[in-house]
């Protein structure tokens, strides 16, 4: 029975009871289905995702500009802050040098 099974199988002329003409059409017809395939993909990659692909690399440079100017800004407020306090304790040491200049007159 094995052999048998073997034998129905493989002959010179048919594989799985169909002809080599037979595998060859269906080759050509998967090869023709495959192709068309990776024709609309690459349509719907240049005609849909390619507008979005460049919407989100312009919105990837203005978050990374964005990112620059608030860093810029935050040490720009960062050396304000550090000369408003220098000059809070100016003030403080002319009050002081005044009120003594007061009491000893």
């Amino acid at each position: 029975m094995g052999v048998f099974l073997a034998n129905s199988l493989i002959t010179a002329h048919s594989f799985l009871s169909l002809s080599w003409d037979e595998w060859g059409s269906i080759a050509a017809i998967l090869g023709v289905v495959i192709l068309i395939l990776r024709w609309i993909t690459n349509r719907f990659n240049v005609e849909l995702f390619q507008p979005i692909y460049k919407q989100l690399k312009t919105v990837n440079q203005n978050l990374k500009e964005f990112n620059q100017r608030q860093s810029a800004a935050e040490e720009r407020l960062e050396r304000g802050d550090k000369k408003f306090i220098q000059q809070e304790d100016e003030l403080k040491d002319h009050e002081r040098r005044i009120t003594h200049l007061e009491e000893r007159k």
